[in-house]
Parts: C-alpha cells; structure tokens; sequence
C-alpha cells in the first residue's frame, strides 16, 4: 500500500511540474507577445497625444510670438503718428516765403529721419500734390507730382483728419519699396490745404520678421484691412491678398485664435493668427509651417521609438532572465524617468524665461516711450509754470477770481510735473544725486514721518540690522521709494495692522541673478516694507510695476507709484521684489548694490551740482552786476520767450540763438557775454554740449549753465552729472531760473 502510493506520488510530480513548465511556457510566451504589442501600443498612443502636444504647443508659440509682433506694430504706427504730429505743430509757425524756415523746415525733417530707422523719407505735399518739403533734398522739386498716390486721392477726397495707411509702392523720392502713412494739413480756415506723408521702409519690418523666430520656417504679414501686402517675410512679388485668401476671410469672420489653413501665396499649410494694430486699419498676421513643427515631432517620436524598444529589451528579458533581469529593467525605467523629468523641467524652463524676456522688452518699451513723451512734456512745462509764475508775480492786485484761475492752473501744472518727474523714474532717465548712505540712518530718521503719513491705525515696527553695510544712492529718492512702499501698505490695510521695515546684509547668487534681467550676483543692502494687509493673487504682482496699472478706484492712484520705484531700483544698478499672498499681506524687498571697500565717500560730502528746481514761486533774484549779458540758446521757440522774458525781467541784457552755429557767431562777435545758457537737445548739427566746448575754446573761462528736460543725452551718463557741470532741470521757473543763474555767475 505504501509502495502504490510512493508510486502515484511519482507518476503525479513529473505532470505536475510538466503543468507547471507548460503553464510558465504559456506565460512566457505571452509575455513575449505582450513585450512586442504592448511597446508598440504605448508607442502609438504616446506618439499620437505627443503629437497633440507638440501641434498645441505651436498654436502658444504663434500666439506668443504674435504677441510681439503686435506690440512691435503698435509702437511703430504710434510713432509714426507722433512724427506727423511733431511736422504739423512746426507747420504751424513756418513762413512758406522766408528761405530761411524752408530751410530750417527741411533740415527739421532731415534730422527726424535719420532718429527713426523705419522712416525712408518725410514729405509735404501742397494742395495740387505738388512737393513742398522732403527730408532728402532742399530745395523741393515743385515739379515732382503725387497727384497720383492713392494716399493723396484718399485725403483729399475726405475730410477726414484720421491718418491714412497707403498701398506699397516704390518710393518716388527714395527709390525703396515703401508704404506711406499720412494725414491731411489743414489751413487756419479748415480748408485742405496739402499732406504730410512719412515714407515707411518695408525692409524695417521685413529684417524684424526675418529674425522674429530663426528657430522655425515662418511667415509673417503685414496687411491692410482691403489685402493690400505692405511687407511680407519671405518676400512675395504678390501686392493684394485675394478675398479668397484664408487670412482675409477669417478677418471677414471675426475669427480669434490660431487657425490651420493653406496660404494663398506659396500654398504652405500653415498654423497662422493674426491681430488689427488698432485703431489703423492694418493687420499682423504670423504663422508657422506645420510640416516643420511636425518634423520636430518625429524628432521626439525617434526618442520615444529608444524608449519603447529599450521597454521591449527589458520585457523580453524579463521572460528570460528571470528576477536579475527584471532588477535590471526596474533600474532602467527609473532612468528613463528620470530623463522624463528632465525633459519636462527643461521645457518649463523655457517657457519661463521666454516669458520674463516678453515682459522685460514690453517694459523697455514703455520705458523708452514715457521718456520721449517726457521730455516734450518737460518744455511745454517749462512754458505753462514759468508765465504762469510770472502772471502771479505781475497780477498781485488784480481780481481774486482770476489769481484764483491762476493758482488752480499752477497747482495743475505743478501736478503734470510730478507725473513727469515719475514717468523718468520709470524710464530710467531721472537726473540722480548718488551719496554714501547708511540705511539703517535712514530708516531710522524716517520714523517720525512715517508715523505722521501712515495714521495711528498702523503700528510701525523698525529692525535694523548690525553690521549693516553701507551703498551709494539718491537720498531723497530712496526715501521717496521706501515711503511710497509704505504709503501702499497702509491702504492695503484699511482696518489697520502693523507695518514692518527691516535692514539686512544680502548675497544674491548666480543662480537667484539668472532669472533677473540685468541683475549681477553679489552683495546688496536689503530694505525691506512688509505689511499685515490683503495681499494680492499673482495675477496682479506680475503687474504691480506696470506703469499706469493699479488696483484703487478711480481718483485714488496714479499707477505709477510702484513704476517709479521699479525705474529707480534698476537705474540704481539695484532689484526690487516682491511676495504676496491673499489675505496674508505683502513684503517689497529693495536691494541696494553694496559700496565697495575703499570707495566711500565721506558720509554728508556734498552731492554734484545738479539743481532739480522748486515749482512754487519764489522771489526773484536780480542779476549781481545790472546789463550782466547772458546767451541763451533754445531750438523750443516757446521756451526761448519765456527764458528771454525771465531773465530781462531779472536785470540781464539777453543775446538769444535758436540753434549751434548761430550761438558761436554770437560768441566771437559780442565779447562781453558772460554765460551761456543752453539746452542740452538742439535740433541741427551742435548739440548744446558740442556748442559749449567750442564755445569754451574760443573764450576761456566763460560761464556754462545747461538745461533739459531728460537726461538720456551729452552731460549726464547712467543717471549722474558730469564733473564740472551746470544744471538746472526742466520745468523751472523764473525764480528757480534767476537763482541759478546768479548762482554759477558769482561762483568762484
């Protein structure tokens, strides 16, 4: 009975284990077919949702880069409108019969093409299309004709005083292929009178949108609302787009977003967008070829093809190799991964930096629009302040009512200043007057004023830090920033809470400097306000120092708080940060570069002699000796009355020039000028530093005061007065004017 049963037990084994093997061959087997199938599954599916990716990631890229192009069309056709303004307000005083303002009136021209790349030619046509004043040839060819342009038949056709955007054709004057954009001049009766037409160069925007996007094959155009092709990268011998045209019919649609289509030009399917460069009637239209954003695509389907049959390898060894090779596939998933997560981290990355480089060149933008309008602003300024000044001195006893007007004016006035004094914060062109400063001196002598400005609502705590080190910055405008940061804090505080100023030592590193456009790793002093109010979500930080942006009703805030103190932190050479949370409160970090060893100044030295005057009237100053003479040179005929008038009225005898040459000839014919007072921007060939430098050549020791109303130009570099110079910034007043003057003429 045992022996049967050891015998069974024999005979079921081998069945067993053979049950066992075919079962473990099945699985194997399976295994084998599943290491084939299901790779190339995985593969298929990731290829198609990759692809979905890569074809939606294009569709952000067009949007991205449209983004630009339409904020680079913008500022073209808006500067294109303030050129033609400029030509109509100085057409305004010119005498067509005097030689010498058509002379002055083309030279005007000739100066403000060669300021702005775009522009191939300015134009002044009368009311017969005849040429009446170029920027490329004096005098005017009264022979040459428009009559023709459809620019000229469009206006005057019209009364309309809205600017006209023309077909392309080749220039008459210039011999390029260009675009005209143009306006009606009208006569002092509202009759048409003639045109002005700037010349727009199409290579301008052709290289721009040859270079937009090197990486990829594209397409961009820029087109009229009737498909007339003002400029076109790649080239195309075709003038108009037809109504047919995919571009045209989704204008017609009202279309918003990328759309996939095939271009009526080189028959290229395309993901394209496009915007209206509002309010002119023009279109920027950007698309890519889809064939080429695909071959990226099966660039990335090779990798994943590695993946997969890499994946494949390790199944099928599994089913081989058993445990040891399973170990072996476990470590190379891991490791594929980890590649993944690479990828992913390096494609964020990118994104991010792509978007800091959008919002750094939007910001130069503006900044560099704001300091342009500023500086005209400044000389009308000058104008409206200065007579105002001297109407308040010289009506004392007139009517209440109407000093009344006049203070109002003045205080209106005094208000557009301030506007503009922080319109050049943010655009990085405030005169500064750089010291050694401790902050921790500083905060602390604010303490009183803060507590003053901020109510008995806020508690104010100060900690500052030992050891603190020391910088070089603009006292009054560092104080100006950190009160500023607190006055915001208080009113993100409605019901009260507690303000906190701190001082500290910081490193900024490399890698904190690499995502900070033009910040350099080093040392910095901190300064930070830190309040307890409602925060903010990061939609509203990512725009906190946008000029004109702000979050308080209408009538509580310009919007150019934060915008000053940006402009400030970055002329300094400094960072500004900021934290917020909602309903946690918000901490703005100031980071001041620290003063190196060895380069400090005694602390109280006296700052350069640079004067940013007061704008409330003062008394004026009559001149130390009465006849003094005094040149004055101005190209602003408004602001040269006004200089005139002060000074005459303050006891000088005043020569006057409205340009380089014509100062110079006043200097060797009239020997007894005592100073020169001149803007540093004049139009013609001197500016006003080159007219002082001969001017000194030629009489040694003679006074120099220079003015202007920005300071991107000849005697102030990185924000700081050159050695040895005379300064006073516009807007000024008589009095302000009078100090000055008498101030550098009796300096020995």
């Amino acid at each position: 009975m045992g022996q049967r049963q050891a015998s069974e037990t024999r005979r079921t084994a081998p069945s067993a284990e053979a049950s066992s093997g075919g079962t473990a061959i099945r699985a194997g087997r399976a295994l084998l077919v599943v290491s084939i199938l299901l790779p190339a599954f995985l593969l298929g599916l990731a290829g198609w949702h990759n692809r979905g990716e890569v074809l939606r990631e294009a569709d952000g890229r067009v949007e991205r880069t449209l983004r630009v192009l339409h904020e680079h069309a913008i500022k073209v056709f808006e500067t294109q409108k303030l050129i033609i303004d400029r030509i109509n307000g100085r057409l305004r005083f010119i005498d067509w019969s005097s030689e010498e303002d058509r002379l002055d009136l083309h030279r005007f021209l000739a100066d403000l093409q060669k300021s702005y790349e775009q522009v191939a030619t300015l134009t002044i046509v009368d009311a017969e299309g005849r040429l009446r004043a170029s920027s490329r040839s004096h005098p005017a060819d009264a022979s040459v004709s428009f009559v023709d342009r459809d620019w000229f038949q469009a206006l005057r056709a019209t009364d309309q005083s809205e600017i006209h955007v023309s077909r392309s054709v080749i220039g008459r004057q210039s011999g390029q292929p260009v675009f005209n954009v143009s306006r009606r001049v009208y006569s002092p009766d509202g009759s048409f009178q003639g045109v002005i037409a700037l010349s727009v160069d199409r290579s301008y925007f052709e290289t721009f949108y040859r270079e937009v996007d090197p990486d990829l094959a594209h397409n961009v155009v820029l087109v009229r609302s009737d498909g007339e092709i003002l400029a076109r990268e790649p080239k195309t011998g075709l003038m108009t787009l037809p109504p047919s045209a995919p571009m045209m019919q989704a204008i017609g649609r009202g279309d918003d977003g990328p759309y996939r289509a095939v271009s009526a030009v080189d028959r290229v399917t395309r993901i394209f967008s496009y915007r209206r460069v509002a309010p002119y009637p023009v279109y920027i239209g950007f698309g890519v070829s889809e064939a080429g954003v695909l071959e990226a695509w099966k660039a990335h389907m090779i990798g994943y093809a590695l993946v997969a049959a890499l994946a494949a390898a390790g199944l099928f060894g599994v089913s081989l190799l058993a445990l040891r090779q399973m170990r072996q596939q476990d470590l190379a998933t891991r490791r594929w991964r980890e590649a993944a997560d690479a990828l992913t981290a390096e494609a964020t990355e990118r994104r991010r930096a792509e978007e800091q480089l959008r919002q750094a060149q939007k910001m130069e933008a503006v900044g560099r629009l704001t300091g342009g309008v500023a500086h005209d602003f400044n000389n009308l300024l000058t104008v409206v302040i200065g007579n105002l000044e001297m109407a308040q001195r010289r009506a004392a006893d007139a009517d209440a009512r109407l000093l009344r007007g006049i203070d109002n004016a003045m205080e209106g006035a005094r208000r557009a200043a301030t506007l503009t004094h922080r319109l050049l914060a943010f655009s990085r062109q405030s005169p500064l007057n750089p010291e050694t400063i401790d902050a921790n001196r500083l905060v602390a002598g604010m303490s009183d004023l803060f507590r003053r400005t901020l109510g008995e609502q806020v508690a104010v705590e100060t900690v500052l830090a030992g050891g603190l080190w020391l910088t070089q910055a603009d006292a009054n405008q560092m104080e100006s920033a950190i009160l500023n940061l607190a006055v915001n804090a208080r009113d993100a505080m409605p019901e009260g809470g507690k303000l906190t100023i701190e001082t500290g030592n910081a490193f900024l590193d490399e890698a904190y400097s690499a995502h900070h456009d033009e910040l350099r790793p080093g040392q910095y002093v901190m300064v930070a306000v830190c309040d307890t109010g409602t925060g903010m979500p990061p939609e509203v930080t990512s725009r906190v120092f946008e000029p004109f942006f702000t979050t308080k009703p209408p009538g509580k805030g310009s919007g150019l708080g934060l915008a000053q103190v940006y402009g400030f932190m970055r002329q300094t050479g400094g960072h500004v940060a900021i934290y917020s949370e909602v309903g946690q409160g918000t901490a703005i970090k100031l980071y001041f570069p620290r003063l190196a060893r060895g380069s400090a100044e005694p602390l109280g030295d006296l700052r350069p002699p640079m004067e940013t005057p007061t704008l409330i009237p003062g008394v004026l100053e009559r001149a130390p000796q009465p006849g003094l003479t005094v040149l004055a040179v101005e190209d602003d005929p408004m602001v040269r009355a006004f200089t005139v008038a002060a000074l005459e009225e303050a006891g000088y005898r005043v020569l006057q020039a409205a340009e380089g040459p014509q100062a110079l000839r006043l200097i060797e014919t009239e020997p007894e000028i005592a100073l020169l007072f001149t803007d540093v921007v004049l139009t013609g060939p001197l500016d006003g530093r080159k007219v002082a430098d001969e001017a000194l050549c030629r009489r040694p020791g003679l006074k120099v005061l220079f003015t202007t109303g920005y300071t991107r130009n000849a005697i102030i570099h990185h924000g700081r007065l050159d050695e040895g110079v005379d300064l006073i910034v516009k807007p000024f007043t008589a009095a302000s004017l009078g100090r000055k003057v008498r101030a550098v003429l009796t300096d020995a």
